[in-house]
């Protein structure tokens, strides 16, 4: 699915981008894939957190509430709305490659110039949306059929492409940073020279490539064991996009060369094939045909993702109920389907890709800086949430955790929203207009059904899954902290915090004995709960004195604790290690886990 979203991007975007970037194409690539990469592990976290579908509105709701809820969600229904009609018209694109006759249709309609890629594209966009009607589960099979069928053609590309790549071609493209002339579609900055801003704005076209990564999330309430299986899924389509947008793009100007992909941006990856030797006689039709197909597939997970936003909106209170109205007969949301499909098409009739992805990377931008934001927020908001996975990294600002991936995420979508806004004049302009609507629906429903407008109502509905519970572990002073740490890792898996308890008996024991004998325990606790820091678990530790079973019912007893989990072993101490647990858990029942170290 995540792939399905994101790995048709390429397919188009790499003749885009070369017509700004030129021979700077690979960087444009790398640079926009910091925000993509930080936003997907940001996804990763909160997805499995939230297992909620909607995305990126049950995050911003949840963390900074639900006018930036519907803002998210409304910016996702744009972006959405825009891959329909990006991506139909490159898969027309590709058809063009079988028939020519595509690319020199022209008719005038109602006063509006339609030429044959936005024809075609219209007639398909009516199709996916009959097929949708008809219901979700079949367009979603063709998703899955056609996913392996673009991944193997584009594996072959790189790795034949890679194998052919001449090292002067390369050299004489990447000194090419930027397009040299003036491009009409560019809102040019006074002070910054024509060639850095068209790279720029090839730059923030390579984010086109990368949009696409909250597919999984939408489908979350759908998946068997999410807090597994979402975050993985997450990775691997990030690891695997990457791969195939950064390896295409440098494979492209070190063969065929920056101008002949941006001279046929509707299907550059029929181009590249065609330069490639031993593949060319047949690969360049086999590659059209997987464009035409993978794109057409992208574009139905465009009205797939309306419909899971509408509905996950609606259900939330952030949008009318009328919106999510079901067909009686094929159990399918027909007014979204119908609406949003229909916007898709009449977006078509800017009629050109460069136009189209403009206001894409414009409201796919807006929700993942919301993404981002929420993120650092949520922290905070739910410390005590149990998350499956954990983005890595993170600092302590007056007592808050700051995680370093949603802070940098937050600066690198920021920076680049900023940048499309400033350099994509029809994004703006369209992407605005859209907020504009969309906000003025959200204040009057608010205010029709008698909700206030700045509340928290979604935000209080779309609690995390599961919060952290408090697990007492009795640590004997004979403990090894290092299979103590690994036993209470693998037992617990991360749904706990822990507290390290150990218990001096002082019967028989000088004054200094004891100190003594408290310091090395204390040492050996701290040295545990490193380990177990390392590991991501939340860990306190404390000594106490006394009878050690007395001790450890007390404390076990106390509503702080959740859990108190008895270490055993099979050494010679065992026997008084399972005399301790079967005490504490005949006097404390239900409550204790023994784990073997």
């Amino acid at each position: 699915m995540g792939y399905a979203d994101v790995g048709a991007d390429v397919f188009i975007a790499l003749g885009l981008v070369a017509a700004y970037a030129a021979g700077g194409l690979p960087l444009a690539f790398s640079l926009a894939a910091i925000a993509y990469v930080l936003t997907g592990l940001v996804y990763a976290e909160l997805s499995s957190t939230y297992p909620y579908a909607g995305g990126a509105q049950v995050y911003a709701a949840r963390g900074l509430g639900d006018p930036a809820g519907f803002v998210a969600g409304w910016a996702l229904l744009l972006s959405y709305t825009v891959d329909i009609a990006l991506f139909s018209m490159a898969s027309a694109g590709y058809l063009s490659y079988f028939f020519p006759q595509i690319a020199s249709f022209s008719h005038r309609v109602l006063g509006v110039e339609l030429n044959g890629f936005a024809a075609c594209s219209i007639v398909m966009i009516l199709a996916l949306i009959g097929l949708n009607v008809l219901g979700i589960r079949e367009s979603s099979r063709l998703n899955e059929i056609m996913v392996s069928l673009g991944l193997a053609v584009q594996g072959a590309l790189l790795l034949i492409g890679l194998a052919y790549m001449r090292a002067d071609t390369l050299r004489e493209n990447l000194r090419e940073v930027g397009y040299p002339g003036v491009r009409e579609e560019v809102a040019y900055l006074p002070g910054i020279g024509v060639r850095e801003q068209n790279f720029i704005y090839g730059t923030t076209l390579a984010m086109s490539s990368f949009i696409g990564v909250e597919s999984i999330a939408q489908a979350a309430e759908e998946i068997k064991r999410p807090y597994k299986w979402i975050p993985l899924a997450t990775k691997l389509s990030v690891v695997a996009v990457l791969v195939f947008a950064l390896g295409l793009s440098l494979v492209g100007v070190g063969t065929v060369g920056w101008r002949p992909l941006a001279e046929n941006a509707e299907r550059p990856l029929t181009v590249l094939a065609e330069s490639l030797p031993v593949i060319r006689g047949v690969a360049p039709a086999l590659v059209a045909a997987t464009g035409f197909v993978i794109n057409l597939v992208s574009a139905n997970t465009g009205i797939i993702g309306v419909s899971r936003v509408v509905y996950s909106m609606g259900r939330f209170q952030l949008m009318p109920s009328w919106f999510k109205a079901i067909h009686p007969r094929f159990r399918t949301p027909i007014r979204t389907i119908v609406l949003f499909g229909l916007l898709g098409g009449l977006l078509t009739l800017l009629g050109s890709l460069e136009k189209i992805a403009d206001v894409y990377a414009f409201g796919a931008l807006a929700s993942y800086v919301l993404v981002n934001v929420s993120m650092i927020r949520l922290r905070e908001i739910d410390r005590d949430a149990y998350r499956p996975w954990k983005a890595p990294g993170s600092i302590e600002v007056g007592g808050r955790e700051i995680p370093l991936v949603g802070l940098m995420g937050a600066l690198a979508t920021g920076i680049m929203f900023v940048l499309v806004a400033a350099l994509h004049p029809v994004g703006r302009s369209l992407g605005t207009a859209w907020f504009v609507v969309g906000l003025a629906v959200f204040a009057a429903y608010r205010t029709a059904v008698g909700l206030p407008i700045t509340g928290r109502i979604s935000g209080e509905m779309s609690r995390p899954a599961n919060y952290l519970m408090d697990a007492l572990v009795l640590f004997r002073p004979y403990d090894d902290p290092e299979k103590v740490a690994r036993a209470v890792a693998e037992g617990l898996r991360g749904r706990f915090r822990v507290h390290l308890l150990s218990v001096v008996n002082p019967a028989g024991m000088s004054p200094d004995e004891l100190s003594d004998e408290a310091g090395r325990i204390l040492t050996s606790l701290e040295e545990t709960a490193k380990r177990l820091r390392s590991r991501g678990i939340l860990v306190t530790t404390s000594v106490m004195y006394g009878e050690p079973v007395e001790v450890a019912v007390m404390e076990g007893s106390s509503d702080r604790y959740d859990l108190v989990v008895v270490l055993t072993s099979r050494r010679a101490m065992k026997s008084k290690e399972r005399g301790l647990a079967r005490v504490v858990s005949a006097r404390l029942p239900g409550k204790v886990l023994v784990l073997r170290r």
